[in-house]
Parts: C-alpha cells; structure tokens; sequence
C-alpha cells in the first residue's frame, strides 16, 4: 500500500483507516500493524469490538469500510482457501462434539490441502501429533474432546491452529473461562508459538496484566480512540486510562491493572 506509514517488508497484516459494524459504525478510524513473531493483545471495554475486529481480520464478518492488507493483498482479494493459509480463528468458545477424537478434531484444520474426499496425508498426521506435543497434549490423540479440561480445550484450539498452518492467528478472550494458573499457561503458550514459530498471534483480553507482561505489543479499542504501542510506550503514555468511558478507575503502573 503505497504511502501508508505502517507498511514496511516485515509487516504481514495491515489495517488502514478500518471501520467495524453491521448494519452501521460502531468503532472507526483503525490504523494498526502486526509482523511475524509477534503477540499483540486487543483490549478494550465491553462493547467496543474487540471480537468484531478479529472477525473481520479473518473475513468473518465484512467491515464498513478503509482497509485490511495480509501480505500487501486486500482481505477481500483472498478466496477461501488461500485467507485459510494465512490467517485462522479461534473463537471464544468452540463446540464440544461428542464421540470425536482429539485427533480427529485437528485433522478438521487440514481441510485446505486435502483431497477431493478430504483424507489426510501422512504428513498431516506426523504434524497433528507434533502439535499435540508442543501445546501440551502429548498422548491425548484418541480422547474425546467432550471429556477434555477447560484448559485442555483451550490448548487444543491453539492446536488446530497451528495445524492449519497459517501465519497469522487470531483468538478471541483464549482465557476468559479459564482459572488463574490456567490464564498464565495458555497466554505463555501464546507468546512462545509467536517466538519459536515466527506466527504472529493476535488475541483479545481483559487480563491486562498478563498482557503488559507477556505480549510485544497492545492495541487499545479506546472510548475516544484506537492506539497501538509496546506496553512500556503505552504506560508512559497514560493510555490505559483511556480505556473507559466516564469511569473512576485509574491504571496503575506499578500493578498493571486498574484500582
């Protein structure tokens, strides 16, 4: 995109002057980018669209208008299974089939290389199970995923992902139903797929302490604005504090968190 200050070789996803809503606006003015290796969290208060702007990433949802570039190419240009080769979704609860296999429910990724009857091959195979390792599931391909933790779950839709292979994924609160411990797993599990996997990981949250820890950059869906920074760069900004609308709460940057 010729002219844009945010693009440069090593950015993979590019957002300009980008618009979110349905039947109208409902957040504006998007300027934002993400490259490889990195983990970018989106905060924000309810209501802003945080889950409506990861669905428009991944083409999920059309977005009012400006512009969402994968690898300088416009979202819309892409047909379904090349934007599957380069972005996947994982939302904030997936369904729970019963009588499925966890190794059944991975192979589902591989969708986009298949044959014509949909078998995977060997290699497939070979890379489900070494997906299994790397998130933590080692051994658990013949479980039935109904039988699964919260945080067994949650670590298998990460698995999915990886499987599919696209470089850039995109997930909706990954921790919101998930305990304390189980918070730290998952989100470090993210940060270091980003790092060793060189994917750029983009997720939503409101653990906004975990976010400033482990994560290389936020963007902040703001009451009065989109902002995108390092965390460090962010508190110094006071941005936090522009997180609610007409609230009492202020962020500290001592906790990371607001009181």
């Amino acid at each position: 995109m010729a002219g844009s200050k945010y693009v440069n070789s090593d950015n993979l996803l590019v957002l300009e002057n980008l618009s979110l809503g349905y039947n109208k606006t409902i957040y504006s003015n998007i300027n934002a980018n993400a490259c490889a290796a990195q983990t970018i969290a989106v905060v924000g208060a309810n209501g802003t669209g945080k889950s409506t702007l990861l669905r428009s990433l991944c083409g999920i949802l059309p977005y009012r208008s400006g512009k969402i570039e994968l690898y300088g190419k416009e979202i819309k240009k892409y047909k379904a299974s090349q934007l599957a080769q380069v972005v996947s979704f994982v939302p904030s609860q997936s369904p729970r089939a019963k009588n499925f296999s966890l190794f059944d429910m991975l192979a589902t990724s591989c969708y986009s290389r298949t044959n014509w009857i949909g078998k995977i091959d060997r290699q497939d195979s070979v890379k489900i199970e070494e997906t299994l390792v790397k998130v933590g599931l080692e051994g658990f391909g013949k479980r039935d995923i109904s039988t699964l933790s919260d945080g067994e779950f949650q670590r298998a839709a990460i698995a999915r992902s990886l499987v599919q292979d696209s470089h850039i994924i995109l997930l909706d609160e990954p921790t919101a139903f998930l305990d304390i411990a189980n918070k730290i797993t998952i989100t470090k599990l993210l940060a270091n797929i980003a790092a060793n996997e060189k994917k750029t990981i983009v997720f939503s949250t409101h653990d906004l302490q975990l976010a400033i820890k482990l994560c290389d950059k936020i963007w902040i869906m703001g009451y009065n604005g989109f902002i995108q920074d390092t965390p460090d760069r962010l508190i110094e900004k006071g941005a936090f504090d522009k997180i609610f609308k007409d609230s009492l709460l202020k962020f500290d940057p001592n906790l990371f968190t607001f009181v």
